[in-house]
């Protein structure tokens, strides 16, 4: 099995979000208050994106960028400290939109592993393929009830 090395910065967004999960983790145990459902959410998914990045960063990428757009919208926050804004109908989440920022800012090169972005000179090339495909097809189709000696005649 082929050992990767651990590129610190590509999971700079997703250790902050830990290290946040885990302080809010402690100060609720101190402070004799229960666990809601938001923190057992946010446990599933920070450990599943880690364990993600350690086998497929390709899932890791989605799976993470799922759970930042799912806490952005604040369906669930593992955090003690709940900053919202309220936009039109939605509530959106500060501390997962600075999470965000910082996974984009990091994470060029895995976005575009996963997600990649066609140049518009490769979608001028492979249009072009097509069209002689096409062309060469419709020639093929056009000669293909002559006869020998009326193609060679053509020729």
């Amino acid at each position: 099995m082929k050992t990767e090395e651990i590129n610190y910065i590509e999971l700079t967004a997703l250790l902050i979000a830990i290290v946040l999960f885990i302080i809010s983790i402690l100060l609720i145990v101190v402070s004799g208050n229960s666990l809601s459902l938001d923190y057992y959410i946010g446990f599933a998914v920070l450990s599943s994106s880690l364990f993600l990045y350690l086998r497929n960063k390709k899932y890791y990428v989605v799976v993470f960028t799922l759970a930042l757009a799912g806490g952005i919208l604040n369906l669930y926050d593992p955090f003690v400290v709940k900053l919202t804004f309220t936009l039109v109908f939605f509530r959106l989440n500060i501390s997962f939109i600075t999470l965000t920022i910082a996974f984009l800012a990091t994470n060029k090169d895995l976005l575009n592993s996963v997600f990649p972005h066609k140049s518009s000179l490769e979608e001028e090339i492979q249009l072009e393929q097509k069209r002689e495909q096409q062309k060469i097809q419709k020639f093929i189709n056009q000669y293909q009830t002559k006869s020998r000696k009326d193609l060679e005649y053509i020729i």
